[in-house]
């Protein structure tokens, strides 16, 4: 209680104030989901993962461009590259939520790359394409999974790629 002066019974003028919780009116029904709500979530994200490929190659499409911008336009735009980066750090986070591992990896040493990158120059230019090829590959295949002996064939060239560039620039 407030004294009229700002102060309350405890001299400390603070007021504590339970706003009303209106969640539970806008939540409706009441406990957990429903065996019904499962099956429609199931089903869209088993839609969701049938599609992936499908709508992920636009993403790799949208970074092979950027990276040939990249290689046609000698002023190497961080902005272009900025993009670049978080179009694969996002799909980075996609491959492995919809099955294909070997989107996160290689989308993760293109991200790895990029990010170890003082400027960028025409080898560095090649390695970031060489990532775009692999990840068009596995979609266009569907390689879903780890893709077996080739799939690790793939990210041990492209780490040997980012290593003999990385030894060459120290």
């Amino acid at each position: 209680m407030n004294d009229g002066n700002g102060k309350t019974a405890d001299g400390t003028g603070a007021q504590i104030f339970s706003p009303p919780n209106s969640v539970r009116q806008k939540v409706t029904g009441s406990g957990g989901p429903t065996p019904e709500m499962l099956a429609k979530a199931d089903a869209a994200i088993k839609k969701m993962t049938e599609d992936y490929p499908s709508w992920a190659i636009n993403e790799v499409d949208r970074l092979g461009e950027l990276i040939q911008s990249e290689a046609d336009d000698q002023t190497r735009d961080q902005a272009r590259l900025k993009e670049a980066y978080k179009l694969s750090h996002d799909m980075r986070g996609q491959g492995g939520s919809f099955g294909y591992p070997m989107i996160t990896g290689v989308a993760g040493s293109f991200c790895s790359f990029v990010n170890s990158l003082d400027a960028i120059d025409g080898k560095a230019v090649d390695i970031l394409q060489a990532h775009v090829k692999a990840m068009r590959a596995v979609l266009q295949n569907r390689i879903a999974g780890d893709g077996g002996p080739i799939g690790a064939k793939i990210l041990d060239g492209l780490n040997k790629a980012v290593a003999k560039y990385a030894a060459n620039k120290g």
